[in-house]
């Protein structure tokens, strides 16, 4: 899937900015990532893994609590909405990670479908190529745009997403475990790249 191919998804979606930022700041993790367990000898399918990065929030507008248009950051029109409140009836039960992974899918891309299947925060359990690694982690340290420690960003998620059906025992253990995987990456590398040491 090339460039101009992702650029009509997110058209197509109505993906807003603030979300494309975000999937490109976790492109770029996943990409340096890569470029280091590839210094180390690990074979990493790098363009399926940047694919997959910079497509796997495109359906987060299913997951938003409202659609208020003064919680987007960017001017909103009529239609996107429209095109969300869409996506919310078609896909809101599913929500966006299966979401997305069966349009892909269906468009032929098994490999980067599988992968965004697998970088939901209780899929931690899942995880078992380095690609899928990569992708769950580069994700939980990007918050909008920004790379933050993962306390950082356990903080601002509770804050966001917990709700009132999720358990805090079990928010808490998926937390414990997701710090071991950062463990399991350095474990490989030595040491995160430069951009991820905080």
């Amino acid at each position: 899937m090339n460039k101009e191919k992702i650029q009509q998804i997110y058209k197509k979606f109505h993906v807003p900015k603030h979300i494309i930022k975000h999937m490109k700041k976790v492109a770029e993790v996943c990409r340096a990532l890569s470029d280091a367990f590839e210094k180390k000898g690990v074979n990493i399918d790098k363009n399926k893994l940047i694919q997959a990065a910079l497509l796997h929030d495109v359906l987060r507008m299913c997951d938003f609590k409202d659609l208020d248009p003064k919680n987007i950051p960017q001017k909103v029109s009529d239609e996107d909405i429209e095109v969300w409140k869409g996506l919310r009836n078609k896909y809101g039960k599913k929500g966006h990670t299966s979401a997305m992974s069966e349009i892909l899918e269906k468009m032929g891309e098994r490999k980067i479908a599988d992968l965004i299947n697998k970088h939901d925060f209780f899929s931690v359990n899942e995880l078992k190529t380095w690609e899928e690694k990569i992708l769950f982690y580069s994700d939980k340290r990007v918050s909008g745009a920004k790379i933050v420690t993962l306390k950082e960003r356990f903080r601002e998620g509770k804050k966001r997403n917990m709700r009132k059906k999720d358990s805090l025992k079990k928010v808490k253990n998926t937390e414990n475990k997701i710090i071991q995987l950062e463990k399991e990456i350095i474990n490989v590398l030595g040491k995160l790249p430069d951009k991820l040491s905080q």
